[in-house]
Formats: C-alpha cells, structure tokens, sequence
C-alpha cells in the first residue's frame, strides 16, 4: 500500500533541511527570523519543515545565489505579492489592511492584519501556500498565478 505525504505536512527538521539545501543551520533560523518563511514549531519549539517549505526556500536561495537579491529585496518582492487576490479579490476591507500599502514584508510577517486575516495560520494561508515560482515572479507579482499553479 503507497502512502503519499502532503506536501504541507511538516516533516523534516531543520537539520535535514540544512543539509538538503546545503546551508547552515543558522542560515535556515535568519529566514525565519526575517519572515520569509514559517517553519512549524512543535510544542516543545523543534522547527519542522514541509515539502512545500523546502521548495520556497529552493527558491529564497536561487534569489539570493544566483539572482543576487538580498534579504531585504527579498522581502520587498513578497510585499509586492497582491494577497488580496488570494482573498476574495481586493475590496476596501483589503485596502484598510497594512498588507495593500506595507512594503516591509510578507502579509504573513505584518504585526497588526485586516480582518480577512485575523485569527487565521498563515501556513494554511492559501498566499503562503502558493507555488513560488521563482522563474515565473511576474506572474506572482501581478496576481496571475493561482496557487495551486
């Protein structure tokens, strides 16, 4: 019998991450500290990471080593991601929400979020679950990928 795992579901530690993507530990928690990535945290604080996750940060690297973005660039360009697509389409719920006029990161990142966003786990985000192709951003950026595209 094949069992297939969902691609959400967080299974791998950050130590196998690390090492899948050849980076350090370190590296991995400065993401996370930096928001452009939400690693679920066990009760006891243990990071684990999804399929799902190991993609975004394939993608983060390619940005970063090949492309030649920053962190803060990188951060920037999630910003510019029109979440409100992912919600309902833009209404003025979503233009009194910091994600519509914030530049300063992720929808997922912000401290204070509309009221489409409040109370919900931005892992179970459709916007943090869309396929971040990193060969397709202008589709991303201009609300034409889906996200299960």
């Amino acid at each position: 019998m094949e069992s297939s795992i969902d691609r959400y579901e967080p299974v791998l530690t950050i130590g196998t991450v690390a090492k899948m993507l050849n980076v350090a530990v370190q590296t991995l928690r400065l993401y996370e500290q930096e928001g452009l990535i939400l690693p679920h945290k066990t009760e006891t604080g243990r990071r684990m990471y999804s399929a799902h996750d190991v993609e975004r940060l394939r993608c983060i690297r390619k940005l970063i080593t090949e492309d030649g973005l920053n962190i803060c660039g990188i951060q920037k360009l999630f910003s510019l991601v029109p979440c409100w697509e992912f919600k309902g389409g833009l209404d003025e719920e979503c233009r009194q929400c910091p994600a519509y006029y914030e530049t300063i990161g992720p929808c997922w990142n912000l401290e204070t979020v509309g009221n489409k966003c409040v109370g919900q786990n931005c892992r179970e985000c459709p916007v943090y679950r869309m396929n971040l192709s990193c060969n397709k951003m202008k589709a991303v950026l201009f609300g034409n990928q889906r996200p299960e595209d």
